[in-house]
């Protein structure tokens, strides 16, 4: 009775052996696995991020240079157009009397004209003379000065203008020779250049 005991404890504990064996290897394996696989998936995942970042980072940083040289662009366009503004307002400041002064330089030639048919002397010379005098101070206060043209300047055609042309060996080549009638600047603006009779040798 008792062998017949000991054979089927050594039977069972055989059995033990057999069904615990095939069960625990496998489980442990695969937790071998999951370990092993689990932290390379998430490096995989991880990098893959970043680099999606520094992706997004860079279009940031594009968007962000080219917006900032935009900037730059209109803050000289708008630098740009205040000073074009505020010399156009000076300009007009300056030049606000230009056509009541280009209406009076008629008067003047006329005056100047008479000037040339009396007598040297005269006391009506004189008058003339006091009134042209007035009338160009009056005019200098306003910023207005004459164009000079005297005999034997060289031309210059910003601010003459050649109606006749000489040919005289006493001056050199674009001399003036006659100005035939003076030229006016206002605020070193021609307002009417001198018509001249010009020397070409």
């Amino acid at each position: 009775m008792s062998e017949e005991k000991n054979e089927n404890m050594e039977q069972n504990e055989g059995v033990k052996i057999d069904i615990e064996t095939p069960e625990t290897e496998p489980v442990e394996c695969a937790a071998q696995e999951n370990v092993e696989t689990e932290p390379a998936e998430e490096m995989d995942m991880g990098g893959g991020e970043i680099g999606i970042l520094k992706k997004q980072v860079e279009n940031l940083e594009n968007i962000l240079k080219e917006k900032n040289e935009e900037i730059l662009r209109r803050a000289a366009d708008l630098d740009n157009y205040r000073k074009r503004l505020t010399k156009e307002t000076e300009d007009k400041i300056r030049f606000a009397n230009q056509s009541v002064v280009k209406d009076f330089l008629p008067v003047i030639d006329n005056i100047e004209m008479a000037l040339q048919h009396t007598e040297e002397g005269s006391p009506l010379r004189e008058g003339i003379e006091l009134t042209i005098k007035s009338f160009k101070d009056a005019l200098s206060k306003h910023g207005v000065k004459e164009v000079d043209a005297e005999i034997g300047t060289i031309f210059d055609p910003a601010v003459h203008e050649a109606i006749m042309m000489d040919s005289n060996a006493e001056y050199e080549n674009n001399a003036i020779t006659l100005c035939v009638q003076k030229g006016y600047l206002l605020n070193d603006r021609v307002i009417r250049p001198a018509k001249v009779k010009v020397n070409k040798i």
